[in-house]
């Protein structure tokens, strides 16, 4: 699905780490994707990983060997792509990287003012807010090492964590803490553990940014009866109950919004985000097969069907929300 310009837009972003997978193909008549926007980003510097975590191998796909987590995507090259065209979709789609709430009241151009981005991934929301903002310190943070090695802005940096098992970091020690798409990353219990270690991390005053998506509840039949994610543990509305979740964790609610994307319509940026859950169907069909009484043989067809039907009225509504938390 446009490969080559996906790679064109992660290699202005990732190292240039060598890595070989046997990626699956298959005989979808999927068009090709368009992305919404493309960036040019001046990025250079040098970076040190200093711990390399555990993949492991299932069908051609690399995945994490994290025992505790509940992340089901794999940590492969096919996924950064995805993941940065992801980024740019839902910058262009709420208008920026950072609610202006908390522009108006974080000086971004203070050398002391610092900012986590709590499961990074590729880095691609940091490193591309990191080149807005070149006097604020950013760290970047997963449990996963698959962020850059090589190129990255110089007031960046990327270590392994998991939230899950707290941050190696003080109390108050940053004053923006970003997370953005953990549903598919936590069970429905382990909310409260993500805020309340965003809680104590944050500085007096800090902000907690969150967005996250909702899954394809509106839509025809064959698109309701493509969600699955709720049988393993994971909440698929999460992102309505973000507001309720920060204030019971003794946080301030600045602002929370949701709005919906409408995969059928034909201009750049719904279709960037048609690619994104078409690519996130066909990454989970080891998850998602069976429920859907799928075999390996018969599952192509399924994508090639649910791709039609997401264009189809009634419209496939994916929605998203932004929750915001002072401390």
């Amino acid at each position: 699905m446009a490969a080559k310009k996906k790679k064109r837009i992660a290699s202005s972003l990732q190292s240039t780490k060598s890595k070989t997978y046997n990626m699956d193909s298959s005989s979808s008549t999927i068009p090709s994707n368009c992305h919404a926007i493309e960036e040019k980003h001046d990025i250079e510097h040098i970076s040190n990983v200093s711990s390399i975590t555990e993949s492991m191998l299932n069908s051609g796909r690399t995945f994490h060997h994290v025992q505790n987590s509940a992340y089901w995507f794999p940590n492969d090259d096919q996924e950064m792509d995805r993941l940065i065209g992801q980024h740019f979709a839902l910058k262009t789609f709420f208008g920026g990287n950072i609610q202006p709430h908390i522009l108006k009241e974080v000086d971004m151009e203070c050398g002391s003012t610092s900012v986590l981005d709590l499961g990074c991934g590729p880095g691609t929301w940091i490193m591309d807010v990191a080149t807005e903002y070149p006097s604020v310190e950013f760290i970047g943070v997963d449990m996963c090492d698959v962020f850059p090695t090589n190129i990255r802005p110089p007031n960046v940096s990327f270590q392994v964590g998991n939230v899950l098992e707290r941050l190696p970091f003080a109390d108050n020690s940053f004053d923006i803490v970003n997370t953005r798409l953990f549903i598919i990353a936590l069970k429905r219990e382990e909310w409260s553990t993500l805020i309340k270690e965003a809680y104590r991390i944050l500085k007096p005053g800090g902000f907690l940014q969150m967005v996250e998506c909702g899954m394809l509840e509106r839509g025809n039949d064959f698109i309701r009866h493509a969600e699955t994610i709720e049988s393993i543990g994971q909440d698929p509305y999460i992102a309505f109950k973000l507001d309720q979740l920060v204030k019971e964790q003794n946080l301030e609610l600045v602002h929370f919004e949701n709005k919906d994307v409408y995969l059928g319509k034909s201009d750049p940026l719904s279709k960037e985000f048609l690619w994104d859950v078409f690519s996130i169907f066909k990454t989970a069909q080891n998850l998602i097969q069976q429920p859907l009484n799928c075999t390996a043989e018969t599952f192509p067809l399924f994508l090639d069907k649910l791709y039609k039907e997401l264009q189809k009225q009634p419209d496939a509504i994916w929605s998203f929300s932004k929750c915001v938390g002072k401390k």
